[in-house]
Protein backbone atom coordinates (compact mmCIF):
# COMPACT_ATOMS: atom_id res chain seq x y z
CA UNK A 1 0.00 0.00 0.00
CA UNK A 2 2.90 2.31 1.27
CA UNK A 3 3.72 2.25 -2.53
CA UNK A 4 0.55 3.56 -4.12
CA UNK A 5 0.30 6.32 -1.40
CA UNK A 6 3.51 8.14 -2.37
CA UNK A 7 4.15 9.64 -5.76
CA UNK A 8 7.61 10.15 -6.99
CA UNK A 9 9.17 11.32 -9.85
CA UNK A 10 13.09 10.39 -10.53
CA UNK A 11 15.91 11.35 -12.91
CA UNK A 12 17.72 8.04 -14.00
CA UNK A 13 21.68 7.87 -14.70
CA UNK A 14 22.52 4.49 -15.78
CA UNK A 15 26.25 3.29 -14.95
CA UNK A 16 28.13 0.79 -16.93
CA UNK A 17 30.19 -1.29 -15.05
CA UNK A 18 33.63 -2.74 -15.50
CA UNK A 19 32.37 -5.98 -16.53
CA UNK A 20 29.63 -4.26 -18.93
CA UNK A 21 26.88 -4.30 -16.14
CA UNK A 22 23.95 -1.66 -15.77
CA UNK A 23 23.10 -0.48 -12.64
CA UNK A 24 21.05 3.09 -12.20
CA UNK A 25 20.83 6.04 -9.76
CA UNK A 26 17.52 7.06 -10.13
CA UNK A 27 18.23 11.06 -8.49
CA UNK A 28 14.64 12.18 -6.62
CA UNK A 29 12.57 15.08 -7.97
CA UNK A 30 10.78 17.13 -5.45
CA UNK A 31 9.73 20.31 -6.28
CA UNK A 32 12.17 22.90 -5.34
CA UNK A 33 15.26 20.72 -6.33
CA UNK A 34 16.91 23.72 -8.17
CA UNK A 35 17.06 25.42 -4.73
CA UNK A 36 19.31 22.81 -2.67
CA UNK A 37 22.61 23.81 -2.88
CA UNK A 38 24.99 21.75 -4.33
CA UNK A 39 27.06 21.23 -1.15
CA UNK A 40 23.34 19.98 0.64
CA UNK A 41 23.97 15.72 2.35
CA UNK A 42 22.84 13.04 0.00
CA UNK A 43 20.99 10.22 1.17
CA UNK A 44 21.97 7.14 -0.96
CA UNK A 45 19.17 4.30 -0.78
CA UNK A 46 19.61 0.89 -1.13
CA UNK A 47 16.73 -0.93 -1.69
CA UNK A 48 15.85 -4.53 -1.23
CA UNK A 49 15.43 -8.34 -3.11
CA UNK A 50 13.86 -7.60 -6.59
CA UNK A 51 12.91 -4.31 -5.61
CA UNK A 52 13.99 -0.82 -6.67
CA UNK A 53 13.13 2.74 -6.63
CA UNK A 54 9.42 2.68 -7.09
CA UNK A 55 9.51 0.55 -3.65
CA UNK A 56 7.36 2.58 -1.03
CA UNK A 57 9.89 2.48 1.39
CA UNK A 58 11.83 4.09 -1.11
CA UNK A 59 9.90 6.67 -2.03
CA UNK A 60 8.68 7.41 1.37
CA UNK A 61 12.06 7.55 2.40
CA UNK A 62 13.17 10.35 -0.33
CA UNK A 63 9.87 12.34 0.60
CA UNK A 64 11.22 12.37 4.38
CA UNK A 65 14.73 13.42 2.60
CA UNK A 66 13.15 16.17 0.84
CA UNK A 67 11.34 17.69 3.40
CA UNK A 68 14.36 18.25 5.47
CA UNK A 69 15.84 20.31 1.70
CA UNK A 70 18.63 17.07 1.28
CA UNK A 71 18.85 15.07 -2.02
CA UNK A 72 18.40 11.57 -2.24
CA UNK A 73 18.92 9.15 -4.96
CA UNK A 74 18.42 5.33 -5.33
CA UNK A 75 20.81 2.75 -6.53
CA UNK A 76 19.39 0.17 -8.72
CA UNK A 77 20.76 -3.01 -9.25
CA UNK A 78 21.60 -5.05 -12.23
CA UNK A 79 18.05 -5.93 -13.91
CA UNK A 80 16.00 -4.35 -11.31
CA UNK A 81 13.06 -1.50 -12.01
CA UNK A 82 13.36 -1.82 -15.40
CA UNK A 83 16.86 -2.17 -16.29
CA UNK A 84 18.84 -4.38 -18.82
CA UNK A 85 20.97 -7.13 -17.60
CA UNK A 86 23.82 -6.98 -19.90
CA UNK A 87 26.30 -8.55 -18.24
CA UNK A 88 26.75 -12.37 -16.79
CA UNK A 89 26.49 -10.87 -13.07
CA UNK A 90 23.96 -10.14 -11.25
CA UNK A 91 23.26 -8.95 -7.93
CA UNK A 92 23.99 -10.67 -4.39
CA UNK A 93 24.02 -10.02 -0.40
CA UNK A 94 27.86 -10.64 -0.33
CA UNK A 95 28.39 -8.46 -3.96
CA UNK A 96 29.60 -4.44 -3.09
CA UNK A 97 31.15 -3.53 -6.27
CA UNK A 98 28.10 -1.36 -7.81
CA UNK A 99 27.76 0.39 -4.54
CA UNK A 100 31.50 1.34 -4.36
CA UNK A 101 30.75 2.83 -7.94
CA UNK A 102 28.06 4.34 -6.84
CA UNK A 103 29.51 6.31 -4.08
CA UNK A 104 32.31 7.37 -6.31
CA UNK A 105 29.90 8.67 -8.96
CA UNK A 106 27.98 10.74 -6.42
CA UNK A 107 31.06 12.23 -4.70
CA UNK A 108 32.31 12.92 -8.03
CA UNK A 109 28.90 14.90 -9.26
CA UNK A 110 28.77 16.44 -5.51
CA UNK A 111 32.10 16.71 -4.00
CA UNK A 112 31.32 18.63 -1.35
CA UNK A 113 27.83 17.46 -0.16
CA UNK A 114 27.97 14.51 2.67
CA UNK A 115 26.96 11.55 1.93
CA UNK A 116 24.89 8.70 3.80
CA UNK A 117 22.97 5.37 3.38
CA UNK A 118 20.15 3.71 4.14
CA UNK A 119 20.04 0.14 3.73
CA UNK A 120 16.84 -2.44 3.77
CA UNK A 121 16.68 -6.18 4.00
CA UNK A 122 19.13 -7.43 1.37
CA UNK A 123 20.70 -3.88 1.06
CA UNK A 124 21.37 -3.75 4.60
CA UNK A 125 23.20 -6.83 4.14
CA UNK A 126 25.30 -5.19 0.97
CA UNK A 127 25.56 -2.30 2.75
CA UNK A 128 26.79 -3.49 6.07
CA UNK A 129 29.53 -5.37 3.84
CA UNK A 130 31.02 -2.73 2.14
CA UNK A 131 31.19 -0.76 5.30
CA UNK A 132 33.91 -3.38 6.69
CA UNK A 133 35.53 -3.68 3.74
CA UNK A 134 36.09 0.11 3.30
CA UNK A 135 37.41 -0.23 7.21
CA UNK A 136 39.93 -3.13 6.34
CA UNK A 137 41.12 -1.40 2.87
CA UNK A 138 39.51 -3.33 0.54
CA UNK A 139 38.60 0.03 -2.09
CA UNK A 140 41.82 1.87 -2.92
CA UNK A 141 40.27 4.94 -1.57
CA UNK A 142 40.15 6.12 2.01
CA UNK A 143 37.64 5.57 3.99
CA UNK A 144 34.26 4.47 3.06
CA UNK A 145 32.78 7.59 1.49
CA UNK A 146 29.63 7.64 3.81
CA UNK A 147 29.10 10.18 6.80
CA UNK A 148 26.67 7.44 8.59
CA UNK A 149 24.87 4.75 7.81
CA UNK A 150 20.77 3.14 8.60
CA UNK A 151 20.62 -0.46 7.97
CA UNK A 152 16.81 -1.88 8.39
CA UNK A 153 15.50 -5.31 8.60
CA UNK A 154 18.89 -6.94 8.43
CA UNK A 155 18.51 -10.39 9.29
CA UNK A 156 22.42 -10.44 10.86
CA UNK A 157 22.81 -14.64 9.78
CA UNK A 158 21.78 -15.71 6.96
CA UNK A 159 21.99 -19.86 8.25
CA UNK A 160 19.29 -19.14 10.83
CA UNK A 161 17.07 -16.81 8.97
CA UNK A 162 17.01 -19.30 6.33
CA UNK A 163 16.25 -21.93 8.99
CA UNK A 164 13.05 -19.82 10.10
CA UNK A 165 11.85 -19.40 7.03
CA UNK A 166 11.90 -23.07 6.12
CA UNK A 167 8.91 -24.50 8.51
CA UNK A 168 6.17 -25.57 6.23
CA UNK A 169 3.28 -23.53 6.51
CA UNK A 170 4.66 -21.24 8.89
CA UNK A 171 3.89 -17.46 8.66
CA UNK A 172 7.98 -17.39 7.93
CA UNK A 173 7.58 -19.73 5.28
CA UNK A 174 4.77 -17.99 3.30
CA UNK A 175 6.81 -15.20 3.35
CA UNK A 176 9.65 -17.64 1.65
CA UNK A 177 7.36 -18.79 -0.85
CA UNK A 178 6.04 -15.03 -1.92
CA UNK A 179 9.82 -13.90 -2.09
CA UNK A 180 10.98 -16.94 -4.04
CA UNK A 181 8.00 -16.36 -6.74
CA UNK A 182 9.56 -12.99 -7.16
CA UNK A 183 12.77 -13.87 -7.95
CA UNK A 184 11.26 -16.19 -10.54
CA UNK A 185 10.03 -13.81 -12.32
CA UNK A 186 13.09 -11.83 -12.45
CA UNK A 187 15.07 -14.46 -13.70
CA UNK A 188 12.04 -15.24 -16.12
CA UNK A 189 12.20 -11.47 -17.17
CA UNK A 190 15.77 -11.65 -17.98
CA UNK A 191 15.51 -15.41 -19.16
CA UNK A 192 17.01 -14.54 -22.70
CA UNK A 193 20.69 -13.29 -20.86
CA UNK A 194 20.89 -15.62 -18.26
CA UNK A 195 20.35 -18.30 -20.95
CA UNK A 196 23.53 -17.83 -22.29
CA UNK A 197 25.20 -18.86 -18.95
CA UNK A 198 25.46 -23.14 -19.29
CA UNK A 199 26.00 -23.33 -15.89
CA UNK A 200 22.49 -22.02 -15.16
CA UNK A 201 19.51 -24.68 -15.58
CA UNK A 202 16.69 -22.45 -16.12
CA UNK A 203 14.86 -25.92 -15.59
CA UNK A 204 15.45 -26.30 -12.37
CA UNK A 205 15.09 -22.82 -11.73
CA UNK A 206 11.24 -23.15 -12.56
CA UNK A 207 11.34 -26.27 -10.27
CA UNK A 208 12.45 -23.85 -7.46
CA UNK A 209 9.89 -23.47 -4.50
CA UNK A 210 12.20 -21.96 -1.98
CA UNK A 211 14.65 -18.71 -1.48
CA UNK A 212 17.51 -21.60 -0.85
CA UNK A 213 16.74 -23.46 -3.76
CA UNK A 214 17.21 -20.31 -5.87
CA UNK A 215 20.28 -19.03 -4.20
CA UNK A 216 22.12 -22.56 -5.06
CA UNK A 217 21.01 -22.81 -7.99
CA UNK A 218 21.32 -19.39 -9.60
CA UNK A 219 23.69 -16.91 -6.94
CA UNK A 220 26.24 -19.89 -6.17
CA UNK A 221 26.64 -20.53 -9.70
CA UNK A 222 27.28 -16.61 -10.60
CA UNK A 223 29.18 -15.51 -7.71
CA UNK A 224 31.53 -18.96 -7.08
CA UNK A 225 30.06 -19.97 -4.05
CA UNK A 226 30.30 -23.74 -3.59
CA UNK A 227 26.62 -24.25 -1.56
CA UNK A 228 24.05 -21.67 -0.18
CA UNK A 229 25.59 -22.38 2.85
CA UNK A 230 28.65 -21.27 1.53
CA UNK A 231 26.95 -18.12 0.43
CA UNK A 232 24.92 -17.68 3.96
CA UNK A 233 28.50 -17.24 5.02
CA UNK A 234 30.43 -14.76 3.01
CA UNK A 235 27.61 -12.62 3.39
CA UNK A 236 26.21 -12.36 6.86
CA UNK A 237 26.17 -9.33 8.96
CA UNK A 238 27.15 -10.09 12.10
CA UNK A 239 30.81 -11.12 10.77
CA UNK A 240 31.44 -7.78 9.54
CA UNK A 241 29.95 -5.32 12.47
CA UNK A 242 33.07 -5.42 14.64
CA UNK A 243 34.55 -4.31 11.76
CA UNK A 244 32.93 -1.12 10.81
CA UNK A 245 34.31 2.30 11.32
CA UNK A 246 31.42 4.45 10.09
CA UNK A 247 28.68 5.23 12.49
CA UNK A 248 25.71 3.12 11.97
CA UNK A 249 22.22 2.56 13.50
CA UNK A 250 21.03 -0.91 12.91
CA UNK A 251 17.21 -1.38 13.67
CA UNK A 252 14.92 -4.13 13.55
CA UNK A 253 12.01 -5.79 14.88
CA UNK A 254 12.22 -8.83 17.02
CA UNK A 255 8.62 -10.42 15.16
CA UNK A 256 10.49 -9.79 11.38
CA UNK A 257 10.18 -13.08 9.52
CA UNK A 258 13.83 -12.98 8.55
CA UNK A 259 15.39 -12.27 11.70
CA UNK A 260 18.37 -14.61 12.12
CA UNK A 261 20.31 -13.03 14.93
CA UNK A 262 19.80 -10.15 17.02
CA UNK A 263 23.67 -8.81 16.98
CA UNK A 264 23.61 -7.46 20.95
CA UNK A 265 27.42 -8.26 21.69
CA UNK A 266 28.67 -7.19 18.44
CA UNK A 267 27.17 -3.87 18.27
CA UNK A 268 28.35 -3.39 22.20
CA UNK A 269 32.18 -4.07 21.09
CA UNK A 270 32.13 -1.53 18.31
CA UNK A 271 31.62 2.18 19.33
CA UNK A 272 30.65 3.03 15.75
CA UNK A 273 27.34 1.09 15.90
CA UNK A 274 23.50 1.50 17.93
CA UNK A 275 21.38 -1.67 17.44
CA UNK A 276 17.63 -0.39 18.47
CA UNK A 277 15.25 -3.76 18.71
CA UNK A 278 11.54 -2.99 18.66
CA UNK A 279 8.38 -5.58 19.41
CA UNK A 280 6.88 -5.24 16.66
CA UNK A 281 7.55 -3.63 13.14
CA UNK A 282 7.94 -6.58 10.79
CA UNK A 283 9.88 -6.36 7.55
CA UNK A 284 11.16 -3.35 6.17
CA UNK A 285 7.68 -2.20 7.84
CA UNK A 286 7.23 -0.07 11.13
CA UNK A 287 4.39 1.59 10.50
CA UNK A 288 2.12 3.92 12.71
CA UNK A 289 -0.65 5.97 13.10
CA UNK A 290 -4.43 5.67 12.48
CA UNK A 291 -3.21 5.65 8.31
CA UNK A 292 -0.36 3.46 8.46
CA UNK A 293 0.25 3.83 4.71
CA UNK A 294 2.60 7.05 5.10
CA UNK A 295 5.37 8.35 6.64
CA UNK A 296 6.82 5.42 8.43
CA UNK A 297 8.47 4.85 11.99
CA UNK A 298 11.96 3.00 10.77
CA UNK A 299 11.68 6.95 8.21
CA UNK A 300 11.71 9.32 11.15
CA UNK A 301 14.16 7.24 13.38
CA UNK A 302 16.35 7.35 10.00
CA UNK A 303 16.36 10.98 9.45
CA UNK A 304 16.96 12.13 13.38
CA UNK A 305 20.01 9.69 13.06
CA UNK A 306 21.62 10.99 10.07
CA UNK A 307 20.81 14.78 11.43
CA UNK A 308 22.36 14.00 14.41
CA UNK A 309 25.67 12.83 12.44
CA UNK A 310 25.59 16.01 10.48
CA UNK A 311 26.23 17.96 12.93
CA UNK A 312 29.51 15.87 13.54
CA UNK A 313 32.85 16.59 11.76
CA UNK A 314 33.02 15.13 8.41
CA UNK A 315 34.64 11.54 8.05
CA UNK A 316 37.85 11.42 6.22
CA UNK A 317 37.77 10.10 2.63
CA UNK A 318 39.94 10.76 -0.35
CA UNK A 319 38.06 11.65 -3.43
CA UNK A 320 40.62 12.87 -5.58
CA UNK A 321 40.93 9.98 -8.14
CA UNK A 322 36.47 10.02 -8.45
CA UNK A 323 37.84 13.20 -10.64
CA UNK A 324 38.79 10.28 -13.02
CA UNK A 325 34.93 9.62 -13.64
CA UNK A 326 33.23 10.56 -16.57
CA UNK A 327 35.82 12.82 -17.62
Amino acid sequence: MRTLTCRAKYDRQPIITQDGGTVALDWFQPRGLDKIPSDAPIVLILHGLTGGSGEGYCKWMCSCIAAKGWRSVVLNYRGCAGLELTSPTLYCASFTDDVHLAVEEIHHQFPNARLFAAGYSLGSLILCKYLAEAANGTWKLKGSGISSAVMVSNPFCMHRSKVRVSKPWSAEWLYNIGLAHRIKQYIVEHNLALSKHAEIDMKSIAESRTIEHLDERVVCKLFGHDTAEDYYTAASSMQFIPQIQTPSLFLIAEDDPFLGHLPIQECKCNKNTVLAVTTRGGHVAFLQGLWPFGTAWMDQVAMQFFSACSESPQTSFDATSCSELGS
